[in-house]
Parts: structure tokens; C-alpha cells; sequence
């Protein structure tokens, strides 16, 4: 592996302000270089990462000849396991090590290699870091990286690739526009006085319930917006949202006004302002499409049509449910493929109506060959009557369903307003004629009356029966069926879809036409043949500044939203180097401290008022004000009994850790476990709960760990654990963003344990929570006597055997009462990663009468 002092004398201090395109692109480089290997050293080194994923080769063949050629070779998986995706980076070694680290430690073979091609779930193809004379030698394979990501990045540091693509905002960020100090300082931009959108706002926003400081950050963002084609006016609006201010419902209103805007500005202008919204993750994206989504169908805006949104990504990686599965791109494809194909479509399905209604020779033609098919099956064939009958259901039945599937995934205003019309007026025409056709009035003689007679009287032939007499139903069925053949042969002429089933081209015409698409950053990477107006990014400030650039070179923006909060994390980075290097600063922050005016929701929906003194005095300068539901008596609860446990305390426990061969402290082990199962005591459980324990032995952790699992949807009691933890050898969390994140996802209750002599001395917030709570009088000390139950919890080897990590996962997206230690980490908890972020360390399970953690 690469030298930890590789690019060390190479990394130098992103600057807060640049001067030229070429030195703000540069100057990301050599950081990023330094944090791709320490991220690949740190898969090496950790056990918990990789040793679980350690795959079995059954075979390696060289695809290549040639001194010259390039190593590639075709990779086989023995017995289970699946393909690493594409760009991912490998390390094959020479056997299944117990460690990842071995290959590098212990003399034995190892060579790196990058994926190309992934041919099946059992094979892909590689490109070795060296030509490898003895295949036979690599027996195993472990994922370090998933490349994709950085090397989106690193196209979008390319000096000449992004001057092709004139990204005009991009050159603003770099301090290569000479219009920059406006464009970054958010100089108030004029409201357009043209009225259309100042009616708009007006009638809408009163409607969504916002609070001022909501209803402010989005009109100033919608003004920034009309503004931003001109010459003046910030490029950039920044949207601060603290944890439980409404930040993804004012990003939901925003959305939803923007789309307004863009069908009145069609309408009226006949252009079209496009919206990409991106969040660095798959969970994030979707979340504020949902929202969005919930919002659209409340206030009936859209009329059942979801074509203009869109939303694409890896599905396996995505929580779609049914209501996101509607404009999802694939789901999209998959169901558009068989209404647009040439074979079976909704053209097919006109031409197929109009030979039924304006064909007598060909319906005749029909009939014989199915009653031909009657007789070699010795089946009694249909009448005239159940035959037409038949066909017409089958036909009308077909084609609703494609025009149901085109209005639902087709903007509006690619399929035109007097397509829809038509559309809609032949769904109705169609229900009419088919209840007519079914009457008790429709005999036999009236069908070959009016399906097998052609316009001049005379019979097709071998159609039976005699003549029938002029009656009013035969004239009712030729007048609508005269309406109906108008109205297809207008959609016929009139209606432009791609007469294809091919899924690329699909997919291409749905892009082009979503007037809003939702995805990650980095999948932005796939809209470089797009063009777009509005550029939204939630959840901005946990990106590197790096990473926004690869939304931000997609073309034709005009302005950017970027939503987050720059008190909780940032973005993870390995490296001690680059992180030195500001390279997990992101753009957010960057922007703020320039000085670019933040528009800051000042309200909070989620902590109790005890809880939220302290990040507010603290962090906000007591800018943020509790809403009106967390200062109601209904949001208090009384989980335990005691003032120990009321909405916020701070529990010293005072003990040393244990010193052995790894760190632990069971005094807060044994606190934190006699808290958890007086709350599962106090929770309560239901008969079918209780049976599932029957084997569980008594006062064992499987029995509360279930529990836990259970406390997953449960709004009124969920625990949530965290573990504040000293990393050896790993960049440690902020102390203060880690404090701020703490305090700050709790509701109801916040219950700190940790050893207050240490926190005091730590020179950190930690201090400042421990004298606050001294100050405020929710200090307490574990031994005083209060307990939380009367039967202490006891820590023992049948506790650790019967621990599943993965049943304890799920609970920890539950965020009611939170229980906190924030001293050593605890075996028992750190084996949870909290609300799904993956953990830094590694972990192992030791046979002895406690739980121990291995940095």
C-alpha cells in the first residue's frame, strides 16, 4: 500500500477564496489524492469494514497477451457471494486472512486491482496493479473502495473538461467572474414586479402553515431565482435549518411552488425553468421527494400527473416505497416500454379500435379465424354478439390502460393540453359504447347490423341473418361510433411519443422532460447532457466542496439553493492531512464565511424546551425559539420515575475504566443496562411480544435486545443509545459538533451518563454541558441511591453469545428519549451504528465474563 507520507509535504490549505478557475480546481487535488489512500489504508486496517467481506476466488484467468497489454484478467466467486460493482477497488490476496491487514503485514502476496467490467453475479473483469505471473497464488478478494465517487470528483477538477462545459457558477465559486462579490455576498435581489408570481406566493403560502422565518427564506429564495438571468443579484441562497426548524417541509413548499411557477411561466412565456434537487445520500434524496410527493397529492396540485417529477438512483440503495415507486426512472421505463412499443402500444391499440369500428371486412375476418380455432379446439364458437362484445373489452381495456400509464409518467405539456382532452373525452366514450354494446337491447341481429354492414348496405361475407329494419339503437351504436373513430384518428395524427421499446432511448426522453429531477450528488454525474435552471442541495453542509461540484457543472444553471446546517458533522474524512487541508469543509461553510447572508429558521419543532436551552445558548446565540408543540404539557413524558429522569439530566457515574487488552467500564455498562430494562418494564409488551421470548433465558441481553428491535415505529417510547468514543489512531469528532449533534436529536428526554471529572477536564464543550447542568440542578449522581429499577442488570458471557447487532440497527432510526454515554465506549452499544453511520472501529467478540471493544 501506498506510503502514509505519500502527498504529507504535497497537501497544502485550501484557501477561503480563490482567484482563477484553475488554482480553485487544483487546489482540491492533492488533498483528495491523500484521502483516497487513507480511506483504502483504513479498509486495510479495519477489521469490522472488510474481514466479513473477504470472498473466495474460484478461478482467475488472464484476458490479455502481450508484454504491452494491459493485466486484465476475468475474476470467478467460489460458493457465496456476489460481484463488486464497477470501479471498485480490490485487494487479492494469497488466503482467507483473519485480518485484512495480513496481506500487507505478513509477507504473503497481495496485489491491488480496479474493476472494469462486471459480467454476472459471479464474474467480473479487473485491471491488476501488476501483471500476475501465478494465478493460482490469490485465493480471496476484499473490497477497499468504491471508486466511482472520487473519480466523479476528479473529472470535475479537470481544468479543460470543466472550461468545455462553461459552468458559469462554478467560475463564480472559483473567484473567475468578474461579477463575483455580487454574486457571493447575497445582495438582496428586487422581487419581480410583474405580479404574475407575487399572486402566486400570496394565495399559496398561507396555505402550507409556515412560520415567518419558513415563508421568509422561501419568497427570498423565489426572488433570487427570478432574478438570477440577470446581470445582477447573489448566484447562491443559503437556507440554515437547525435540526427540528421544518427544514425538509420549507424545502417541500419551495419545490412545490417552483413547479407552479414553471406551469404558469409555460403558459404564459412558453419557456420552461427546470429543478434538479440532489442530497448527498440515497435516504436523504428520498425522504424530501416523499415529502414533496405528501404535499402535491394534500393540496391537489398536479392533477394525478407525476411525469414532470422524476427521481433515479441505485434501487437497491433506495427506500422506495409505493408512492416514490411512481417516479422512480426505472419503474418509469419498465411501464412506458410496453405502452410505447410499436408492437403492442397505444398506437397499436388506436389503429386496432379503428379496425374494429371502420373495418367490417376485417372484423368478419377476426370472427372466422376464431371460430376456426373453436372448432380444432371442439369448443362451441362464440355468437356475432359475445365475439364483438369480447374484442371491444379486450381493445378498450388495452388502450385505457396505456393512455392511464401515459397521463400518469408523460408531462402535460409533451403530450399538449388537447391531446389530454381527447384523451379523456375517448376514455368516456368508451365506458358510454360498452355500457350500450352490453344492453339487453344489443341482440345478434343488431350487431351484424352494425359491425358486419358495409357503408353501402351490403352484407360481408358469410355474416348471417337476415335484414334487419331501421331501429333507433342501431343509429345510437353508428353515431358513437362514428364520435369515437373522429377522435382516434385525431389522436393518431396528433399524439408524439417515441414508437419504441428500447429503454435507453426511454429513459433519455424521461430526463429530457422532467421538469423536476431528484437523484444524489454524485449520480448528478449522469445529467451532463442535461440542462437545468435550479440547482437545490439539501443536507449541503455534510458535503466536501468538492463533492457540490459535480451537480454544480451540470449546464445551464442560473442559481443554487444550498440547504444544511454547518454546526452538526460535516463530511467524514480519514485523512488527518486533508482534513488539516479543509478538505471537508464544504461549500456552506465556505460561503458563510465569506461572509454570504444565511437565511436561518429560527423555530424548533422537536426538543423539549430543557433539552434545547443549551445548543441554543451555546451554539445559536439564542436565535432559535421553541415551537408552540414542544412548550404544550403533551410533549413532556415520564418514562421513569425520579428527577433523575426527567426531559434532560446529566448522570455522573463516577469509576475508572478497566485496563486490559482492550478498554472498558462496566460500571456504566451495568447503569446503562438497568436504565434500558426499566424502560422495557415501563413499555410494556403484547402476548404475541412474549411468546417470541419464551426462549430467551431470563435477564439475558438477546431479551432486551429484542425489545429494542421492537421500538421501531413505536412513536410513543423508542430509546436511542450513543457512544461517544476515543478513537486511537483515528481522527476524532469534533467535540462540539459531536455535542451539538447529541443534544440535538432528542424530543423528549435526554439522559447523559458519563464520568463529569473527566468531561470538566477535557477543555471541550463537554465541560460547559457538565456546568450547565450543575447550574440548571440536573446533575445527579448515579450512586446516590436512585436507581432505575430494583433489580439490578447483570453483564455475563450469555450476554455477549446472544448479541445480534442487526436486530439492534433498525432501532436506533427510533429518536424519543435518548440515553447517552459519553465517557468509554461499552461493547454492548458501540456494536450499534447510530441511525445507520457506519462505524470507525473494529469490534470482535472476546469468550469471557464481559464485553470488551478492540480499537
Amino acid at each position: 500500500m501506498p506510503s502514509q507520507d505519500l502527498f504529507r509535504d504535497k497537501v497544502s490549505t485550501i484557501p477561503d477564496r480563490s482567484f482563477g478557475l484553475r488554482s480553485y480546481l487544483d487546489s482540491f487535488r492533492i488533498p483528495l489524492l491523500e484521502e483516497i489512500r487513507a480511506e483504502m489504508s483504513s479498509s486495510l486496517d479495519t477489521q469490522q469494514a472488510n474481514c466479513s467481506k473477504s470472498i473466495r476466488i474460484q478461478s482467475l484467468a488472464p484476458m490479455t497477451k502481450g508484454a504491452r497489454s494491459a493485466p486484465l484478467y476475468r475474476v470467478t466467486i467460489a460458493g457465496i457471494g456476489s460481484s463488486p460493482c464497477i470501479s471498485d477497488i480490490l485487494v487479492l490476496s494469497a488466503a482467507m486472512p483473519l485480518r485484512p491487514s495480513e496481506p500487507a503485514s505478513d509477507g504473503r502476496p497481495y496485489c491491488l486491482a480496479h474493476v472494469k467490467r462486471v459480467i454476472n453475479t459471479r464474474s467480473f473483469v479487473i485491471r491488476a496493479s501488476k501483471r500476475i505471473e501465478d494465478v493460482s497464488c490469490y485465493t480471496s478478494f476484499v473490497s477497499l473502495l468504491s471508486f466511482i465517487p472520487y473519480a466523479r470528483i476528479w473529472r470535475c477538477l479537470n481544468h479543460e473538461a470543466a472550461v468545455e462545459r462553461n459552468a458559469a457558477l462554478v467560475k463564480v465559486v472559483a473567484g473567475d467572474d468578474t461579477m463575483q462579490s455580487p454574486y457571493l455576498t447575497g445582495a438582496r435581489p428586487r422581487l419581480d414586479t410583474s405580479g404574475t408570481c407575487d399572486a402566486l406566493l400570496s394565495g399559496r403560502l398561507a396555505a402550507f402553515g409556515l412560520n415567518d422565518s419558513q415563508a421568509g427564506a422561501i419568497l427570498s429564495c423565489v426572488s433570487a431565482v427570478q432574478c438570477s438571468s440577470g446581470a445582477t443579484g447573489s448566484k447562491f441562497s443559503l437556507i440554515w435549518g437547525p435540526p427540528g426548524t421544518g427544514k425538509t417541509k420549507t424545502i417541500s413548499v419551495l419545490l412545490l411552488l417552483l413547479l407552479l411557477m414553471t406551469t404558469t411561466t409555460k403558459k404564459n412565456q412558453g419557456s420552461e425553468r427546470r429543478v434538479l434537487t440532489c442530497a448527498p445520500t440515497n435516504t436523504a434524496i428520498c425522504q424530501v421527494a416523499s415529502r414533496l410527493l405528501s404535499l402535491r397529492k394534500k393540496h391537489d396540485a398536479g392533477g394525478g400527473c407525476h411525469g414532470d417529477l422524476l427521481l433515479f438512483g441505485n434501487k437497491q440503495r433506495m427506500p422506495i416505497d409505493k408512492d416514490l415507486n411512481e417516479i422512480f426512472l426505472d419503474t418509469r421505463v419498465k411501464r412506458l416500454s410496453k405502452c410505447f412499443s410499436p408492437l403492442t402500444g397505444w398506437k397499436e391499440c388506436l389503429r386496432s379500435l379503428e379496425v374494429f369500428l371502420g373495418d367490417p371486412r376485417s372484423l368478419r375476418h377476426q370472427y372466422l379465424q376464431q371460430a376456426m380455432e373453436c372448432e380444432q379446439k371442439d369448443v362451441p364458437k362464440l355468437l356475432e354478439t359475445s365475439f364483438v362484445r369480447s374484442r371491444f373489452h379486450d381493445i378498450s381495456q388495452k388502450l385505457s390502460g396505456c393512455f392511464r400509464t401515459i397521463t400518469s409518467h408523460v408531462p402535460r405539456d409533451c403530450i399538449l393540453e388537447k391531446n389530454c382532452n381527447n384523451i379523456a373525452s375517448l376514455n368516456k366514450m368508451l365506458q358510454d359504447f360498452g355500457k350500450l354494446l352490453g344492453g339487453k337491447r344489443v341482440g345478434n341481429e343488431v350487431v351484424l347490423a352494425v359491425f358486419f354492414v358495409l357503408p353501402t348496405g351490403e352484407k360481408c361475407n358469410g355474416a348471417a341473418g337476415g335484414a334487419v329494419a331501421y331501429s333507433e339503437i342501431v343509429h345510437t351504436l353508428r353515431q358513437n361510433m362514428a364520435a369515437i373513430l373522429s377522435v382516434t384518428r385525431t389522436l393518431m395524427r396528433d399524439l408524439k411519443l417515441p414508437p419504441t421499446r428500447q429503454s435507453g432511448t426511454i429513459k433519455k426522453f424521461c430526463v429530457r422532460n422532467a421538469s423536476l429531477v431528484f437523484c444524489t450528488v454524485c449520480g448528478s454525474a449522469k445529467l451532463n447532457d442535461q440542462k437545468m435552471d435550479l440547482l437545490l442541495i439539501d443536507e449541503a453542509a455534510q458535503l466536501k466542496e468538492c463533492e457540490s461540484l459535480i451537480p454544480l457543472q451540470v449546464s445551464g444553471l442560473k442559481h443554487v439553493v444550498l440547504i444544511g446546517e454547518e454546526c452538526q458533522l460535516p463530511a467524514t474524512i480519514k485523512s488527518e492531512v486533508s482534513n488539516s487541508a479543509l478538505l471537508g469543509r464544504s461549500l456552506f461553510e465556505r460561503l458563510s464565511l465569506l461572509g454570504h447572508k444565511k437565511h436561518l429558521l429560527n423555530m424548533q419543532y422537536r426538543m423539549h424546551p430543557s433539552i434545547s436551552i443549551f445548543p441554543n445558548f451555546s451554539f445559536y446565540d439564542k436565535k432559535i425559539l421553541d415551537g408552540p408543540n414542544v412548550t404544550q404539557s403533551g410533549h413532556e413524558r415520564g418514562y421513569l420515575p425520579g428527577a433523575m429522569f426527567g426531559p434532560y439530566t446529566f448522570i455522573n457515574i463516577d469509576s475508572s475504566e478497566d485496563r486490559g487488552r482492550s478498554k472498558r467500564n462496566m460500571a456504566e455498562v451495568a447503569a446503562i443496562l438497568e436504565i434500558l430494562q426499566s424502560l422495557k418494564q415501563g413499555r410494556g409488551d403484547s402476548g404475541e411480544d412474549r411468546r417470541r421470548e419464551r426462549n430467551a433465558s431470563p435477564g439475558s441481553a438477546c431479551k432486551l435486545c429484542r425489545w429494542i428491535s421492537r421500538q421501531r415505529g413505536r412513536c410513543d417510547h423508542p430509546v436511542h443509545c450513543e457512544v461517544q468514543r476515543d478513537r486511537i489512531h483515528r481522527l476524532p469528532v469534533q467535540p462540539a459538533t459531536r455535542q451539538r449533534r447529541l443534544d440535538e436529536r432528542a424530543r423528549h428526554c435526554l439522559w447523559i451518563l458519563g464520568n463529569a471529572t473527566t468531561l470538566s477536564g477535557s477543555g471541550s464543550t463537554w465541560g460547559e454541558l457538565v456546568q450547565d447542568a450543575v447550574d440548571r440542578r440536573c446533575f445527579f449522581d448515579w450512586d446516590d441511591g436512585a436507581s432505575a429499577s430494583k433489580t439490578p442488570w447483570t453483564v455475563g458471557a450469555s450476554s455477549t453469545g446472544t448479541m445480534a447487532r442487526a436486530r439492534l440497527r433498525p432501532f436506533l432510526t427510533a429518536l424519543t428519549c435518548s440515553v447517552v454515554d459519553v465517557v468509554r465506549p461499552l461493547q454492548l452499544w458501540t456494536c450499534i451504528c447510530c441511525r445507520g453511520v457506519k462505524p470507525t472501529f473494529a469490534m470482535h467478540w472476546v469468550p469471557c465474563n464481559s464485553l470488551e471493544l478492540c480499537y
